[in-house]
């Protein structure tokens, strides 16, 4: 069968059709090759918002950015993690996702952390570990030797993905969520055999699960919590979609079980209102005095990240062991002696 025009294939999602996957992959790798006049894939995004997107479509796309990023030199026969989030809840929250896989890393867990600027945090991945001196610009092999030698790397999804520089312009003029966002926690570029992803919405919890299932990943775990959050939260339950292997299965968490005190209930260590309050936070659970609402964030999404990779039969068994971690100051010297940032 003679595969459709790009017009075909805007024409059939203008009239609200669902594309097969091969389609919607086929559109996207048109547009990474500089094929796809800017009228024309501005129209696709906006009458892709307007009918929403298919989990065949969002995994045709994931299949074209994955095939167009830069690829490792060598595959990595262990397991590792990568905990990027969709963002987007537009909450300020401090940078959970960061230092989660920070805390993985200090206690042996590999992570290879893809990311990007900021989108719903004040301050993303990216700002985030420049700020404390990390070398976004590595090449392919300054990263994989990173990697192999300290169990923590940090993909620059712009430094990945140049292809996706014929979207950019678009998705700025735009202004608006579009599927990007939710395909490009998807699209590390190492092929993680474990992924855990925070999104805006509860309802793409369960196909982005069966997503990263197709995609061949060995576990994964795609969570929103019912206070709007974009990771498992302290202050309200989680909602979740975990991939066993097999299939995937919605649950819940509810906090309570971890059985926090006041100043780990404390929203004022976890949400701010400006950049410099977010960083603030972020080093002050690198670097703590005490347990706060910021150590019991960032210690529960690593729990459950160690659950996801087999290493506890529980979440309040590992949201413990990296509360440890932060609290006797292990991760401050991962961060300072393995990494060498300050």
């Amino acid at each position: 069968m003679t595969a459709p025009t790009i017009k075909e294939i805007l024409g059939q999602v203008v009239s609200g059709h669902h594309l097969v996957d091969d389609h919607a992959e086929l559109f996207l790798s048109e547009v990474m090759d500089g094929k796809v006049p800017e009228p024309v894939l501005a129209s696709f995004l906006t009458a892709m918002k307007m009918k929403g997107e298919t989990t065949d479509e969002l995994y045709g796309f994931v299949r074209a950015m994955r095939s167009h990023a830069i690829k490792p030199t060598k595959k990595f026969d262990f397991d590792f993690l990568d905990t990027c989030g969709t963002g987007g809840d537009g909450k300020g929250t401090l940078n959970v996702s960061t230092l989660s896989a920070l805390t993985l890393a200090s206690l042996g867990f590999k992570v290879a952390k893809h990311g990007n600027r900021s989108v719903s945090s004040l301050s993303g991945s990216s700002d985030i570990l420049s700020g404390l001196g990390y070398k976004l610009d590595q090449s392919t092999k300054e990263s994989e030797s990173e990697f192999l030698r300290t169990g923590f790397v940090f993909l620059f999804a712009p430094a990945w993905h140049p292809a996706m520089k014929y979207a950019g312009p678009v998705r700025t003029a735009l202004g608006f969520r579009t599927f990007f966002n939710l395909i490009g926690p998807l699209s590390n570029p190492f092929s993680p055999s474990h992924q855990m992803v925070g999104v805006y919405d509860k309802s793409l919890c369960l196909p982005m699960a069966e997503i990263l299932g197709r995609l061949g990943s060995k576990r994964a775990i795609v969570c929103h919590s019912r206070d709007g959050l974009d990771e498992f939260s302290i202050f309200e339950e989680s909602d979740y979609a975990y991939f066993d292997g097999k299939e995937s299965k919605e649950f819940c968490f509810d906090p309570k079980e971890l059985g926090l005190n006041s100043k780990e209930l404390d929203r004022n260590t976890v949400f701010s209102s400006s950049k410099e309050g977010a960083e603030s936070l972020f080093r002050a659970v690198l670097d703590p005095k005490e347990s706060t609402g910021g150590t019991a964030m960032v210690a529960l999404n690593a729990g459950v990240a160690m659950f996801l990779l087999g290493a506890t039969n529980d979440i309040r068994t590992g949201y413990e062991t990296a509360k440890a971690a932060l609290l006797e100051k292990k991760v401050l010297r991962f961060v300072h002696e393995t990494l060498n940032l300050r």
